[in-house]
């Protein structure tokens, strides 16, 4: 036990009582106790509002009064209490064990007795320890979650600042999303980079997992796209160029973190001047649905997921495209939460969700997804669209 003084109150106007219980305090072998005598219940009621007791005695035989007694063990509950009765009738022990007496003895069982009672006073201090680190355990764990808690907000604040806006226009080209994360960070990241005057890179990503770990790899994927963007200013790489390139350079950099964590991804090129779309894709389901005036259906396309194998397969392919249309993204999130029996039904409700042409991302999470319900993993969804 802690050798720390642990205050224990004595209730009781009796001088004989209080020094027997002194003397049988000494044999508790149970840490240092401070015993305070309170020989009235003014002087009791002061003590249990200034003080912090574990463990209370309350002499019945004395001014105690069973009322009283109720209010003062109801002030030191959760801390337990034993209660001395002049008499050993059912009707006191009754009434004393309902005025929150953990244990009842009567005044000649100190003398009878003395093993038993001291054997109580060490049954209902070890309780009262426990109660203590309880509650000392409880206000750490608190702390710690307060902390960790703040660190998230902290996180989630960064993550928020990678962002691109909800809305922009990159060479005449509107992207726009929504990001709804499971938890407080996501794994989902989306980013649309204007490379140069005609050409803008873009991508929608999901990294495995939930939280913290997940949102950190959206970190390390934000500094690598941009990395690539500088290289390609200063004419040191022109991986950007190239949607396969920048998801091989994502592999292998992804790889080197040893952080354990995969990625699915796709991720295009689109030139508004040739009119053409370059994409490639690293695992990523559902794929994007393309609608134009003339069709709406799903972008073709396969590969690996980024951040597992050393040499991945990815497949990249070409679209061109009409003056007017409408790109539809989506991370694998949107299949726990969309209707239907099977992954066919989830992928043809999507479909006939854009058939009618161009959607808002907004528009689409607001339908989707229901506020304040919690998701089973992070959905996030975002519109690439020329009017």
């Amino acid at each position: 036990m802690s050798q720390q003084a642990h205050n224990v109150l004595l209730v009781s106007a009796c001088t004989e009582t209080t020094d027997r219980l002194f003397e049988l305090f000494e044999q508790c072998d149970t840490g240092s106790l401070r015993i305070i005598v309170s020989r009235d219940s003014v002087d009791a009621e002061n003590q249990l509002e200034h003080r912090d007791f574990m463990l209370a005695i309350f002499d019945l035989g004395s001014f105690v009064t069973p009322e009283f007694m109720s209010i003062a063990s109801a002030r030191l509950n959760p801390m337990p209490a034993i209660a001395l009765v002049s008499d050993g009738t059912a009707e006191l022990i009754i009434s004393a064990l309902r005025s929150g007496a953990d244990d009842v003895f009567l005044p000649s069982d100190l003398d009878l007795h003395p093993d038993l009672f001291v054997e109580s006073m060490r049954r209902q201090l070890k309780r009262a320890f426990h109660i203590v680190e309880a509650k000392r355990l409880r206000e750490n764990l608190e702390r710690s979650l307060d902390e960790l808690k703040a660190d998230h907000r902290a996180a989630q604040q960064v993550q928020q600042n990678l962002l691109p806006p909800k809305e922009q226009t990159i060479n005449g080209i509107r992207f726009e999303y929504t990001l709804t994360p499971s938890l407080l960070l996501s794994g989902d990241f989306v980013d649309a980079i204007a490379i140069n005057e005609h050409q803008v890179l873009f991508y929608l990503a999901d990294i495995s997992g939930h939280g913290a770990s997940s949102a950190l790899v959206t970190v390390l994927l934000k500094n690598m796209t941009h990395r690539l963007l500088r290289n390609y200013k200063r004419h040191s790489s022109f991986d950007i160029l190239s949607p396969i390139a920048t998801l091989e350079r994502i592999n292998r950099e992804l790889l080197l973190t040893g952080l354990g964590k995969h990625l699915t991804m796709f991720i295009g090129l689109l030139d508004t001047e040739s009119s053409k779309l370059v994409y490639a894709v690293g695992g990523h389901h559902p794929m994007p649905v393309f609608h134009s005036p003339d069709c709406t259906s799903y972008l073709e396309g396969r590969g690996m997921p980024a951040g597992l194998f050393e040499t991945p397969t990815f497949e990249q392919r070409e679209l061109q495209l009409p003056q007017t249309f409408a790109l539809t993204l989506f991370s694998d999130g949107i299949l726990e939460i969309i209707d239907g029996d099977n992954l066919t039904d989830k992928e043809e409700n999507i479909l006939q969700l854009l058939k009618g042409g161009f959607v808002s991302s907004f528009d689409l999470s607001t339908k989707l997804i229901k506020a304040d319900a919690s998701n089973p993993d992070d959905v996030a969804i975002m519109t690439v669209s020329r009017a």
